[in-house]
């Protein structure tokens, strides 16, 4: 699954409007428990989990994706 239908499945929003530049400055329905449901999602999909440091450091989509490649997840 891409990074976008996980994004566009919390925020309720197609995927395609979802770049590596959405955040809760620009997402409208990004609250701080979607945030977590995201995290959470993102984690089961992708088999992988966050650390606490990564979890506040990851603020966008751009963010999320480039904690994810650290990682070695494929997010395409």
């Amino acid at each position: 699954m891409a990074l976008e239908d996980l994004f566009a499945k919390v925020f309720e929003q197609p995927a395609q409007a979802f770049t590596d530049d959405s955040s809760a400055q620009n997402v409208v329905t990004w609250t701080s428990l979607r945030h977590v449901t995201l995290l959470m999602e993102i984690e089961n999909a992708y088999n992988t989990r966050f650390t606490n440091t990564e979890m506040a450091s990851m603020r966008s989509l751009g963010d999320i994706r480039t904690a994810l490649t650290k990682k070695g997840v494929d997010t395409t």
